[in-house]
Order: C-alpha cells, then structure tokens, then sequence
C-alpha cells in the first residue's frame, strides 16, 4: 500500500493493481496508482469520476459500467477505461511529448510467472 495525502487528509492507495474483465481474451492491465497519483498529479476524479469524497472510498466501476453493454449512455465497463485511458495518454504525448503507452500491447502485457 501507498499512502497519498488528499484533502489534508492521510489515506491508503493500493500501489499496483491488475484491471481484468472476466472472460476477455487480452491479458489483464498492470496498473500503478501512486504512479498515477503522486508522479503523474492525475486528479482523482480523472478516474473515479463519481465519487464525491474518494478519501472515504470509491465504488467499483462495474457498479456502474456493466461488464457487457451501454445501459441507459454509461458506456460498458471496457469501453470507459479505453476511452478514459487513451484519450488521457493521447493528451499527455501530444502535450508533454511523453511516450505514454496507446497501443494494446502496451499495457496488455503477457506477463511470466
């Protein structure tokens, strides 16, 4: 765990996590939140765009975004993270001439064990 001081306020950050949706065929997404957080400066709300107060806790993003269709415009559960996640990363390359990762490959890594 990382810790991450928000809103004067200490709280706990998982450091890396995997994103997988069940019974996709790319391998899952190794994601680092204090990368994202702390390095970056990415906003919370960047992501977790619902919640109100993150410092008490967020809702899994399948509590809206379902796993297999759009229901009623909120996009499906792939769909949103493709989309938030590029554009940010298109965004950060052209602006900061950075080489964050756009292609599938790139963060669907097979991973040894």
């Amino acid at each position: 765990m990382g810790e991450i001081i928000l809103f004067a306020q200490q709280i706990s950050l998982p450091t890396e996590y995997e994103i997988k949706i069940k019974n996709s065929k790319m391998p899952p997404v190794k994601f680092s939140h204090i990368k994202h957080s702390t390095e970056y400066q990415i906003d919370c709300k960047i992501c977790h765009h619902k919640s109100k107060v993150p410092a008490k806790g967020v809702q899994k993003c399948i509590k809206c975004h379902d796993l297999k269709e759009e229901k009623e415009g909120v996009p499906k559960a792939m769909s949103a993270y493709h989309k938030n996640c590029l554009n940010c990363h298109k965004k950060i390359n052209i602006e900061q001439e950075k080489s964050a990762p756009i292609r599938c490959n790139e963060c669907h890594k097979r991973f040894l064990k």
